[in-house]
């Protein structure tokens, strides 16, 4: 597959008095599921009307309604942020209509969030503190999965939800929404199931894209804190967000607290996170990473002002082909770097360090591609197509 450089802009119309965006694609390959995000004050001056206390929805130039939502990013009962999604051929242009609805119109369910209890009637977690054990007996019975999930048409992560803070992944082989029943009424996950499976051993690696502070030669990871909570921000049919916080993170004789709000879109491969880190003294970085229990080599490119680490092998839980990748831009990019096979700490871990400033975010994505949901992984120069696509999204 041969990757041009391309830009997706928006152009503002008027025609016949109806006030248009106009997306562009100027790249010589298609682009299936485009997302957009559009702060509300960028919407307001396209739509004839107040917008007020109403909700926003985009349609194509034809008339056909395109998938949409509005989310309430700050949670004050108003709406911050404005997606709606596309598909766009090489070259192609497509205007766009915003207009103002009392209610959302129903779109197809391709993006979830769960984080339930164990026991019936298996409820939403709502205001609990993350747990201090790093013992799974202890987090398994209380929550479903130990820790909120998330997931698309493609992919399914979770996170444990103590001390431990890894995240791990699910196979998906269908594109439904299944993470509300998993591990529930004997719906276990670590055997192959017709939805897929729990395909990530993580251990006391960072696993699938969990986060540490690195201050000079040490890495401490992010979970141990005086207070840890989460928030579900949204979940529609464009994407689902959550936010995992943390209060006074023990490095060293040094504390810090984090916001880590992660965000999964219908139709990529990958899960998007933002990380702010307050009470920097500034030699501080964060540090991602890929488990690498099984001793496979990573590999690295760059590509679109963006660096690409990634591992693929017979690292799956049953011995299939997984491959993982973290896409990060060049300008918070500073390092690769192992972590022991061993040790007390982070161990078994191919790591990804990066640029912190105080009150501004910190922004990667991580890639999973599963050989049972798509067998053509295991040729490199598809996955490294698919990699170099999921930089371009």
């Amino acid at each position: 597959m041969k990757f041009f450089s391309f830009i997706l802009g928006f152009i503002l119309l008027s025609a016949c008095g109806q006030k248009m965006y106009e997306v562009t694609n100027p790249s010589g390959i298609d682009i299936k599921d485009k997302a957009f995000v559009l702060f509300r004050n960028e919407v307001a001056p396209w739509i004839t009307d107040s917008i007020g206390n109403k909700k926003v929805v985009a349609r194509l130039g034809s008339g056909d309604l395109l998938p949409s939502q509005c989310d309430d990013i700050d949670g004050d009962g108003r709406w911050d942020e404005f997606l709606f999604m596309c598909d766009l051929k090489a070259g192609a242009r497509q205007k766009i209509q915003f207009e103002t609805v009392d209610a959302m119109p129903v779109f197809p369910v391709r993006t979830n969030i769960r984080f339930g209890r164990m026991a019936k009637p298996f409820e939403e977690v709502s205001g609990d503190l993350r747990m201090k054990t790093n013992d799974t007996k202890f987090s398994a019975p209380v929550y479903q999965m130990e820790g909120p999930a998330w997931e698309n048409d493609k992919i399914a992560f979770r996170n444990y939800y103590d001390a431990r803070n890894g995240i791990d992944i699910f196979g998906k082989l269908v594109p439904e929404m299944v993470m509300d029943s998993v591990g529930v009424n004997g719906r276990e996950y670590h055997t192959l199931h017709d939805w897929g499976m729990d395909i990530l051993k993580v251990g006391n690696s960072l696993g699938a894209g969990a986060i540490a502070i690195a201050v000079g030669d040490s890495l401490y990871r992010v979970g141990p804190c005086e207070e840890g909570t989460y928030r579900q921000i949204s979940e529609g049919p464009v994407r689902s967000l959550l936010e995992l916080t943390y209060k006074n993170v023990p490095a060293g004789d040094r504390r810090y607290d984090v916001i880590h709000r992660i965000a999964i879109y219908a139709g990529d491969h990958f899960y998007r996170s933002r990380v702010w880190v307050k009470g920097l003294k500034g030699d501080e970085n964060i540090v991602t990473g890929i488990v690498n229990l099984h001793n496979i080599k990573g590999d690295s490119i760059s590509f679109e002002k963006r660096k690409i680490m990634f591992s693929s092998g017979n690292q799956g839980f049953s011995g299939e082909v997984l491959a993982m990748g973290v896409i990060v831009p060049d300008s918070v990019f500073v390092n690769y770097s192992e972590a022991p096979d061993s040790g007390s700490g982070i161990v078994s871990t191919h790591l990804v360090y990066m640029k912190l400033k105080e009150n501004q975010p910190t922004c990667w994505r991580f890639a999973a591609l599963w050989e049972n949901r798509d067998p053509m992984v295991k040729d490199k120069n598809y996955l490294v197509g698919i990699l170099k696509e999921s930089a371009l999204r």
